[in-house]
This record gives C-alpha cells, sequence and structure tokens, in this order.
C-alpha cells in the first residue's frame, strides 16, 4: 500500500485546494462594484502569492481606482513571472510527477504584458508619469528578453504594448523614445498579424510621420509621409484625448475530455519514462479512434483545456464631445491571442496529459495484480487526479478598441456610444468633467461586460 501513498497524495493536495469564486467577481464586475469584487479576491487569496490570482487582484483593484494597490499586485505578479521564466518552466515539460495544476503558473507572456499596460495606466492616473516611463521601459526590455527567447516569438500583445508606451513617451515630451516605440509597434503589429488580424493602426503611421518631422529627421518623414499620408493638422489651443475601451471578457479556459485507444499489442516500459512520452506520440495519433473490442486492452481518457470563441456584444466605440466625433479602433485581440496561444501549446500539453495518464493506468494495473479493491481505490484516484489546467487571467477584456482625437482646452463630458458587430449603436453612456489640457495627453480607459 506505501508504494501507491505518493500517487494518492497527489489527490489529498487537489483537493485541499481552494479558490475563489469567480462569479461573484463577474457580478461585482459587471454592477459597478469593482472594489466589492477586489475584496472577495483578496479575502480569498491562496496563502502564497500567485499567478494569475495577484494578475485578478491588480486589475480589479485598477477599476476600483486603488492604484497603489493595483501596482503592489502587478509587481507581485511580475516578480513570480520572472523568476518561474528565469528557472525555465520548459525543463519540466514532461513531467510524469504531478498534474498539470500543480505546476508553477508563470502566465502567458500576453498576460505579462498587458499588466504593464495596467500598471503603467496606475502611475499616469496617480501623476507619476516619471513612474509610468519606467514601467513602459520595463516592458520594452520584457519584449526584447521573449524575442531571444525564442526565435519564433509570435509577438503578440507587442504590438499594442510598444504603440501604448510610445503614446507615454509623446505625452512626457520624450520624442526620441516615442519614435522608437512607434517604429517598434509597426513592426511588431506587423509580425502578428497574420495570427490575430490586428493590422497596423493609422495611428501609428500618424506618429511615425508626425515625430519624425519634429525631429527633423528628413529622409524617414519622407518616407513615411509616402506610406502613411499627411496626418491632419492639430489645432491651436487644443489638448488631445487617448481613450481605450476595453469590452467584454477573454473567453475562460474549459474542460473536455478525450480518449484514446491502447491496443493489447501495445508495448512500452512501466520503469522507463522516455518510452512512455515515445508511446504518448504514438497514441497522440489515435485521438477518437475506434477499434474493435476484441483488439482494445483499455481506453485511456484524459482532459484537455480548450478555449472556445465568446465575442461580447458590443464590438466597438464611437466617441462624441460637442460636434466632434470619432470611432475606435481594435489595437488588442486578447480572444484570439488566448486561442492561439493554447492551439501553439497544445500538442506539448497532450504528450504530457498522455504520458502521465499512462503511468497511472499502469500504477492501476499493477495496484490491481496485487488487491482487487486496491486497484480500484487507485483507478479512482486516477480519475479524481484527471483534469485540465484551466489556469488563466479571467478579468481580462475580450477586445481593446482606442480613440485618439483631439479636443479643446477645458473640462468636457463624453457622451460614450457602444457599437454592436453590425457597428450600430447598442447603448450610450455619458462620462463627465474630462479635463483636457493645452498641447497635452489626457489618457481614459473604460470597461464594459456585456
Amino acid at each position: 500500500m506505501t508504494k501507491f501513498l505518493p500517487f494518492l497524495l497527489i489527490i489529498s493536495m487537489i483537493m485541499g485546494c481552494a479558490g475563489y469564486n469567480f462569479e461573484k467577481v463577474e457580478v461585482n464586475l459587471k454592477t459597478g462594484k469593482p472594489e466589492d469584487a477586489y475584496n472577495h479576491l483578496k479575502k480569498n487569496a491562496p496563502k502564497k502569492p500567485d499567478i494569475p490570482h495577484q494578475f485578478e487582484l491588480g486589475l480589479t483593484a485598477h477599476y476600483a481606482n486603488l492604484f497603489p494597490e493595483s501596482s503592489k499586485a502587478f509587481e507581485q505578479a511580475e516578480m513570480i513571472a520572472e523568476d518561474r521564466f528565469t528557472k525555465s518552466i520548459s525543463k519540466e515539460a514532461l513531467s510524469l510527477v504531478t498534474t498539470d495544476k500543480l505546476r508553477p503558473y508563470a502566465g502567458t507572456r500576453y498576460e505579462r504584458l498587458l499588466s504593464h499596460y495596467y500598471h503603467a495606466l496606475n502611475y499616469i492616473y496617480l501623476n507619476k508619469l516619471d513612474d509610468a516611463l519606467v514601467e513602459c521601459r520595463r516592458a520594452t526590455n520584457l519584449i526584447q528578453y521573449f524575442k531571444g527567447e525564442d526565435n519564433e516569438y509570435n509577438y503578440f500583445g507587442t504590438g499594442f504594448l510598444a504603440h501604448f508606451c510610445g503614446m507615454v513617451f509623446e505625452a512626457a515630451g520624450e520624442w526620441n523614445d516615442a519614435l522608437i516605440s512607434y517604429r517598434q509597434a509597426e513592426e511588431y503589429y506587423k509580425n502578428a498579424a497574420a495570427l490575430t488580424g490586428v493590422p497596423v493602426p493609422d495611428d501609428v503611421g500618424q506618429s511615425l510621420v508626425r515625430l519624425t518631422r519634429k525631429l527633423n529627421f528628413t529622409d524617414e518623414f519622407e518616407r513615411y509621409r509616402t506610406q502613411y499620408g499627411e496626418p491632419s493638422p492639430r489645432p491651436e489651443n487644443y489638448g488631445e484625448l487617448i481613450l481605450f475601451f476595453e469590452t467584454g471578457y477573454v473567453p475562460r479556459k474549459q474542460e473536455e475530455s478525450l480518449t484514446f485507444p491502447i491496443l493489447k499489442t501495445d508495448k512500452f516500459s512501466a520503469d522507463d519514462d522516455k518510452d512512455s512520452v515515445k508511446f504518448a506520440r504514438t497514441l497522440r495519433t489515435r485521438e477518437g479512434l475506434v477499434v474493435e473490442e476484441v483488439k482494445l486492452e483499455y481506453l485511456l481518457h484524459v482532459a484537455m483545456p480548450v478555449i472556445r470563441s465568446n465575442r461580447p456584444h458590443f464590438a466597438g466605440i464611437q466617441v462624441s464631445v460637442g460636434e466632434d466625433m470619432a470611432r475606435g479602433v481594435l489595437i488588442e485581440d486578447v480572444e484570439t491571442m488566448a486561442i492561439e496561444t493554447l492551439k501553439a501549446e497544445r500538442t506539448v500539453i497532450l504528450i504530457r496529459t498522455l504520458a502521465r495518464a499512462l503511468g497511472k493506468y499502469l500504477i492501476f494495473r499493477k495496484a490491481k495484480k496485487e488487491n482487487k479493491v486496491l486497484g480500484a481505490v487507485v483507478n479512482l484516484a486516477g480519475v479524481l487526479t484527471e483534469s485540465a489546467d484551466t489556469r488563466s487571467w479571467q478579468t481580462l477584456p475580450n477586445q481593446i478598441f482606442m480613440v485618439r482625437m483631439p479636443l479643446p482646452t477645458g473640462t468636457h463630458t463624453l457622451k460614450l456610444s457602444f457599437l454592436n458587430s453590425r457597428e450600430q449603436i447598442s447603448r450610450s453612456e455619458f462620462v463627465q468633467d474630462v479635463k483636457i489640457s493645452s498641447n497635452q495627453i489626457t489618457f481614459f480607459n473604460y470597461r464594459t461586460y456585456e
């Protein structure tokens, strides 16, 4: 019996993992109570800070205008993520010892980049623009690290973040850094466009024209102007509004059950992990395969994570201030990044899951030979531990749109008109007391959950 205790111990570890009620978080956010969502997450925090709980904590605090608390959560999340990436989780990619739910979760690359976006906004809203610049530089360094780490890096989230950082540098009068960020945004959007479907926004090209003119980079100015055209002139005594509209929720990971037949003619070693992995690669080709019962030795059931599209009702925004009006442009599609990221990881996850399931099957077979009751207990343990890793940053929006428009100096009321998939106005809301200063940029982000 003692030989099987480590396996059974995994059961108690999984069953003892308490979590928070995301539905309660979701309801509080949708009903305009982000502070209640934050407090619920804080009350149900794990004993040791972990991802993605820190991401959820950071974002709900951000929406509750608890900007210092939000920044603290994001800083903690980044420290954990950096430590786990440094230790290279890939080295344990084929671990057969635990379920995926017990493996360290470092967050996806695009999740880490988006945390810098919200972290920088926290500083902007606290009037700490210098700290926001530091956050942008940290984000830029993280992108460079991702690029250097992976020759096939997908550039998810990099175009949006470089674009955002260009605006922050521009707001601070750091013209050279702004130009560098806009150049990077142009490159990164292009690199990811085939998978994300988000092309280079017109604003990036217009910013490149505007800044190369300002910095007297004549050759570049002429090249960018030929490519992107002449931006509209900016009126005197005007400021600028940059609004980020965040809509819906990124779809959550769900669990799906898959079956793989083990044939009576199959042979693999119970004492060799490499042999299990090799056989797992063979099993992968049998997904859903139906075989004659006479040939079937065992039907292996495994659980895999899956993400299905769940687009929000609002698919765009129109902002009106008096006679001035501008429509939002899609600059970040979080849903597509989530789906494509999991799609790229599926083969590794499936092989790891199959290899682990084979290990459970062999333990069950050995236990059954010793004692039928013990075999039944071990088989039950295998069933209970067979669950997919569905961890992710669930409070993230589905899509992010941007509106960038010049406005007269003064205090304004914004009319936000939310568009459906047919680009028709579904609902409108008003935001009052938005201050615009001459020759300054005012940042503002707004979230809906429908």
